[in-house]
């Protein structure tokens, strides 16, 4: 009779370990479908960051060229006015292009 009741223990002992296997088997593959699901969005988002650092790169650029273009604006007035343009008209332009040149200057710091 013990030989019996060891034999059903034993069968439900293997029943419960069969399906506490089956459960964590259901979980591992839920918790790898979401380590691939977070694996394909950081690599979205890392061709994301990709594509902006392309732009402030382009921006970047396109400003330093700016503030060099502005830069040689403002010699070339302040050469005019020792040549003899009024003061006036010389200062009102000069000072636009440096509150541009700060303004973009400023726009990338």
């Amino acid at each position: 009779m013990r030989l019996r009741i060891d034999f059903f223990n034993h069968k439900q002992d293997e029943t419960l370990i069969l399906e506490q296997l089956l459960l964590t088997n259901l979980k591992l593959d839920r918790i790898m479908a979401l380590i691939d699901d977070l694996n394909a969005k950081v690599t979205e988002l890392q061709t994301t960051v990709d594509a902006e650092q392309v732009q402030i790169d382009a921006l970047l650029t396109a400003n330093a060229a700016t503030v060099v273009g502005l830069t040689e604006q403002i010699t070339a007035l302040n050469a005019a006015l020792a040549a003899g343009a009024t003061a006036e008209q010389l200062t009102a332009v000069i000072t636009a292009l440096d509150a541009i040149k700060a303004d973009v200057e400023a726009t990338v710091a």
